[in-house]
């Protein structure tokens, strides 16, 4: 259920992002976006370590859940680049200067005046390309990672009968005469 749910957290936080920057709200996109990012640490921790799945279990014990600091190392480690975006991610994400410029505008006159709109917006196109950018790459990760880290579970025995990915067809794994 915990790859399964990783899906369903993906789609969910990607279209939720896309909405997001369509709808120009830095504010809902980059941490959506930062959201998905922890996802796709989550399949690439899944990739070395299989039998740690169910740590993504709503029944898992607090002690046994993920540290979030941990899944962004270890994709850091995998993933160049990926410690630098979420670290960005976070920079927006949380009540520093990056978030509380977005409302601010330069004036285009002598005067150095600004404006301000209680209306959230991109500060600028850069940051909704950055966005999207963003986006794609995770997107990219997500369907590299997940098939293979979900082959790995099936060998495990963590999930047990036929699933399919969107890229393949999984069969369930027969159990051997020995266990019977």
């Amino acid at each position: 259920m915990g790859l399964l749910a990783l899906i369903t957290r993906a789609q969910g936080f990607h279209n939720g992002a896309l909405q997001a920057v369509e709808s120009d709200n830095p504010y809902a996109a980059f941490p959506l976006v930062r959201c998905y990012a922890e996802n796709a640490a989550v399949l690439l921790w899944v990739l070395e370590h299989p039998h740690d799945i169910g740590r993504v279990s709503a029944i898992a014990q607090q002690d046994q859940r993920f540290a979030v600091g941990r899944l962004i190392a270890n994709a850091a480690k995998r993933a160049p680049g990926f410690k630098d975006v979420y670290e960005q991610l976070s920079e927006f994400t949380h009540p520093v200067a990056s978030g509380f410029t977005q409302p601010f505008r330069a004036a285009s006159d002598a005067d150095g005046g600004f404006s301000w709109s209680s209306i959230p917006s991109f500060g600028s196109d850069d940051d909704k390309i950055l966005a999207c950018f963003w986006l794609v790459e995770l997107t990219e990760m997500h369907a590299n990672v997940w098939p293979r880290a979900y082959r790995g579970a099936m060998k495990t025995g963590e999930i047990v009968g036929a699933l399919s990915s969107p890229l393949m067809q999984v069969p369930a794994r027969e159990k051997d005469e020995s266990s019977r």
